[in-house]
């Protein structure tokens, strides 16, 4: 897998299992890019956006109550015993991607979560984590900018509207 780049790695990865999951299954990156989705259309833009800004508020409500924590050990589940997002944060060369499935009418949705687990155990066994992973402190809320703090309203509209960007 060396000669190849990262989405294309990760696309060999999740290919195969996104069948198997019978959910949504998408890989971003941590300012909101999609890398990989198993359902290509104009709301996968949406979603890896949304996906980075949900884990990005969760880290500062998180910061709110423990000072320093350790991001990479928090997992994001909104759910109903039947559906849901599931969402789990990866450390690849040192860089921050997150990991999800969006699932519905799941009969066993702790099986789904557990599937996702170990993909993410995969993902860390194959990808060498050149990087430590950096710890949330109560001072990076002054940290030089947020995902979404120069954007105005309408480009937000227009992002998370049916037609996508």
């Amino acid at each position: 897998m060396n000669k190849m780049n990262l989405s294309e790695q990760v696309k060999v990865m999740l290919q195969p299992k996104a069948s198997k999951l019978g959910a949504r299954l998408f890989m971003t990156r941590d300012d909101g890019i999609t890398i990989y989705d198993s359902v290509q259309n104009d709301t996968s833009a949406s979603v890896a956006a949304l996906v980075s800004g949900v884990w990005q508020a969760s880290g500062a409500l998180m910061g709110l109550v423990k000072a320093e924590s350790d991001v990479i050990s928090f997992r994001l589940g909104f759910d109903t015993s039947s559906e849901g997002i599931f969402l789990v944060p990866l450390n690849i060369e040192g860089k921050r991607y997150f990991l999800g499935a969006i699932y519905t009418n799941k009969v066993t949705p702790g099986v789904l979560k557990r599937q996702v687990a170990m993909i993410k155990s995969e993902f860390d066994q194959t990808f060498v984590q050149h990087k430590a992973v950096k710890k949330i402190t109560r001072r990076e809320s002054e940290r030089e900018g947020f995902l979404f703090q120069d954007i105005s309203d309408a480009e937000i509209d227009r992002l998370f509207s049916l037609g996508g960007v």
